[in-house]
């Protein structure tokens, strides 16, 4: 009882006091923000200005999520047995590498469409050892009872720096300057690499027994309560990754919009999650968190029909805040639950064993949403998307472990 009395008391500030979390957190805001200005400015430059067809809306979208299903086993390796902090130095150089690159290739004119594929690919696998890298980080940085707090200030920092590379990237993309765009993300990824020097933690290799890239992912099908997460948030991370692509096309088919529309939806979305965020640590969720994720799950189904069909751009855009409001109260305690219930000698790689299955559901959703448009419209999709949570939550009551999941 006086560990959970602990939990709910301490705030941001308490874990800002940390040093060595402290950088960490400096480091994630860098490149958290570097990751969202990519993000936006890429899918309305290969859909709104370079080809104008949804298709390559999701295709852009997938190549920033499939390096995870590729790639997280090895990366997961890779944290649990070298030093994390050189790790993440070592990725953020070569993101600022392949930007660089991208920026040549648009000087130039240069195979535009083919290279900014393949940068996005390339930035977004480094991406992916920097975050696996980071989230085995932080139970090392701060004690268990405060990881809620300094979970939820990640998650927080992240949905804030998607609020400014929305901004930014909205507004540098109706004044169509990519390039500014792109020196913006280098020096950002620069500026997060001088961070990383003066942190002290993690200055070592973790020491733990030598493992298979696919230990994680063996791990969690041995375990019932990280099966039960997997199979219920692939469903769930399936749906949740339109919210990411098809307001592009909400905002150009249906409300006969530009890219300001889009990025204003995407701001609500991140304004409601860190409020989520930010709420979660008021209360000690961690008794419920298992009834919390399937809550939540439910929730999002009503709300994905009321996005949908408003018919009014407004109304959608305030929806996107409360969809984001009710990602921002699961998130952070499924987080905690894992990095609480895993050895810190495996959590990177049962961090890289559901960032695959997780987000290779997404990436599976962003190559077939469009062509789920063309057949069925956005609000068709978003309709099913509704459907598929409805029926995820039904079977979730009957799971168990993910029912009564605590920490």
């Amino acid at each position: 009882m006086a560990s959970e009395d602990v939990s709910r008391r301490v705030g941001y500030l308490k874990v800002l006091g940390n040093r060595n979390f402290l950088f960490l957190w400096l480091a994630t805001l860098m490149s958290r923000t570097a990751d969202s200005l990519l993000l936006i400015v890429m899918i309305w430059f290969v859909y709104g200005i370079l080809t104008h067809n949804p298709l390559y809306a999701g295709f852009i979208t997938a190549a920033y999520y499939i390096p995870t299903f590729l790639f997280a086993p090895y990366f997961g390796k890779l944290a649990d047995t070298y030093d994390r902090k050189r790790l993440m130095m070592s990725a953020t150089f070569f993101q600022f590498i392949f930007i660089f690159l991208l920026f040549a290739a648009l000087s130039f004119r240069f195979l535009v469409l083919d290279i900014t594929f393949l940068t996005v690919f390339a930035v977004a696998s480094m991406g992916i050892l920097v975050s696996i890298s980071r989230s085995s980080t932080i139970p090392l940085a701060v004690p268990k009872e405060e990881l809620t707090a300094a979970n939820s200030l990640q998650q927080a920092t992240t949905q804030m720096t998607r609020i400014f590379g929305f901004v930014a990237g909205g507004i540098l993309l109706v004044l169509k300057d990519i390039g500014l765009i792109l020196i913006v993300e280098m020096l950002i990824f620069l500026t997060s690499i001088a961070v990383l020097t003066v942190m002290s933690i993690s200055g070592q290799k973790i020491g733990g027994p030598r493992r298979s890239g696919l230990d994680g992912l063996r791990y969690i099908v041995r375990e019932r309560l990280f099966f039960e997460i997997t199979v219920f948030l692939s469903i769930v991370n399936f749906t949740g990754a339109g919210m990411t692509m098809l307001p592009a096309v909400m905002a150009k088919t249906v409300f006969r919009s530009g890219p300001g529309l889009f990025s204003a939806i995407l701001i609500s979305l991140a304004i409601g999650t860190v409020a989520g965020n930010y709420a979660v640590t008021r209360f000690n969720v961690g008794s419920i968190v298992g009834k919390l994720l399937i809550a939540t799950n439910a929730l999002d189904a009503i709300l994905y029909i009321v996005f949908a069909y408003s018919g009014n751009a407004t109304v959608s855009t305030l929806v996107a805040a409360v969809i984001g409001f009710a990602e921002g109260i699961s998130i952070v305690p499924f987080v905690t639950l894992i990095q609480a219930r895993t050895p810190n000698d495996r959590l990177g790689g049962v961090l890289a064993g559901l960032s695959m299955l997780l987000l290779g559901s997404a990436s599976i959703s962003m190559v077939s949403s469009g062509f789920l448009v063309y057949l069925l419209g956005v609000r068709g999709v978003y309709l099913l998307f509704a459907i598929l949570l409805f029926v995820m939550s039904a079977v979730a009551m009957n799971m168990k472990e993910l029912r009564n999941a605590t920490y």
